[in-house]
């Protein structure tokens, strides 16, 4: 019987581990008949967060699961697994791994899963669930190795693989910064620094505001997101008297031209898994800021890369300062560098490996 492998993900909303399980479907092999069941939302919510979903049509599966521990989308997600004849499904961190662990119970479906970051395991009824739920029956991945050593430390489990998650070199791509720009509308002659992600408390968006303050006034800022804090941010950049300065961009379709038309990619986060964002940067000729954080530091060039503590903004002013005053530099080493580290065909060729 030919493999059937569906993935199993808390929701579909933008967001790094969608976005990776997005890469899983549209780069698999054809001998995997694949898709995405999403714990919670419904197809006209996903779509209108995230139009791109469309092209993805009927591979698409939504539970709408409501709030709490559900007994009904156990029984549907156990029903849809045996409907679609699946024989290797893949959750993606903890509530997807409860939930498929049930839902299976006595189907014989292969189990593969992905920890893409481990500090939720200091908390400890999560950290018990998961070591309950991690058995020998599970084949067990993260996304990095330090997530690897916390995974073992916290549960006892050893890792059977580690994958960096991967983005597509040829569509992140290097291109003048001047056209990037005016596909953006934004200004041609100052100095652009960029911060991608969701606008929440732990993407740290009010660090780089405040180092902002601290920065010669031709350097401004893009932001591409959204988010709860969005409000809380803008009144904060008013506040810090330096709205004029920064571009928000929302939720932007075209990340390739926005990291293309930035000087220098900031990630100021308080938390992080493995954050693709970065590799993107990377890939499209951007020299990197980023909070030492989650396995950030296994993702930065060193060559284009800068690591700073989190949670300080004259850090990240001066780092920014220091790097923008350094020499020019070759676009190509940093993507080079993505290239070798996490193509998005070598990644989902390894997972593919564990599928047969």
């Amino acid at each position: 019987m030919k493999n059937r492998n569906v993935q199993i993900v808390q929701h579909l909303h933008p967001g790094g581990i969608e976005t990776l399980a997005l890469n899983l479907l549209r780069y698999s092999s054809h001998q995997y008949d694949v898709g995405i069941i999403a714990l919670e939302g419904t197809r006209a919510d996903a779509y209108q967060q995230w139009p791109q979903l469309k092209e993805f049509g009927s591979q698409l599966y939504f539970l709408n699961k409501p709030a709490g521990l559900s007994l009904q989308t156990i029984n549907q997600l156990r029903s849809l697994l045996k409907l679609l004849r699946v024989t290797h499904f893949h959750t993606h961190h903890l509530g997807p791994l409860l939930y498929g662990r049930l839902a299976q119970i006595g189907l014989g479906i292969q189990h593969i899963h992905t920890e893409h970051d481990a500090w939720h395991l200091e908390d400890n009824k999560q950290r018990w669930l998961t070591t309950l739920l991690l058995t020998q029956n599970v084949t067990v991945v993260t996304d990095a190795q330090k997530v690897a050593h916390q995974l073992q430390h916290h549960t006892g489990r050893v890792v059977d693989k580690v994958i960096i998650n991967g983005i597509d070199t040829q569509y992140f791509s290097l291109a003048e910064s001047c056209i990037a720009r005016a596909k953006l509308n934004l200004p041609q002659s100052t100095l652009l620094l960029g911060c991608a992600g969701r606008l929440v408390h732990e993407k740290g968006l009010d660090t780089l505001l405040h180092a902002l303050t601290l920065l010669p006034t031709h350097i401004e800022v893009v932001i591409a997101g959204q988010g709860e804090q969005e409000s809380e941010l803008k009144a904060l950049a008013e506040q810090l008297s330096v709205s004029h300065r920064i571009h928000w961009l929302g939720h932007c379709h075209d990340m390739p031209t926005f990291y293309q038309a930035l000087d220098l990619f900031c990630m100021p986060s308080r938390q992080e898994g493995l954050p693709l964002a970065i590799l993107e940067a990377q890939s499209c000729g951007c020299k990197v800021i980023a909070t030492d954080v989650g396995a950030t530091a296994e993702l930065l060039c060193p060559s284009v890369g800068t690591i700073i503590d989190k949670d300080n903004p004259q850090k990240l002013a001066k780092a920014i300062q220091r790097t923008i005053n350094g020499t020019q530099h070759n676009k190509q080493v940093g993507r080079d560098f993505v290239q070798g580290l996490a193509d998005i065909r070598t990644m989902v060729s390894e997972y593919e490996l564990l599928m047969n």
